[in-house]
């Protein structure tokens, strides 16, 4: 039964995830680090295993991906994500993402 009910809940959350395009992504400390530019379905299709993030400075734009296992929290009121990156952000540069 938790099984079934954990699947549910992952479910409901890649539901959210997959609206979630644009919306800002904080740290669990609360620092800024882009904003979502689209998440990728690979693995499973109930949700996804990634997110993009996109950060611009100066005239640089800046790509992250990060799994799913680093969303926390989902808001979809306030139109944030909150992820605990750990350092397991793949980071890519330039104007295109593979994807």
């Amino acid at each position: 039964m938790d099984a079934v009910i954990a699947r549910k809940r992952m479910a409901e959350f890649g539901r959210m995830l997959a609206a979630s395009e644009g919306y800002q992504v904080l740290t669990s400390r609360g620092r800024r680090l882009g904003r979502i530019e689209h998440v990728r379905y690979q693995q499973y299709a109930d949700r996804p295993d990634e997110i993009v993030v996109r950060s611009r400075m100066l005239l640089r734009t800046r790509r992250r991906v990060y799994p799913l296992s680093a969303v926390q929290e989902v808001k979809p009121k306030e139109g944030t994500v909150v992820i605990d990156p750990a350092g397991d952000a793949d980071p890519t540069t330039g104007s295109e993402t593979p994807g």
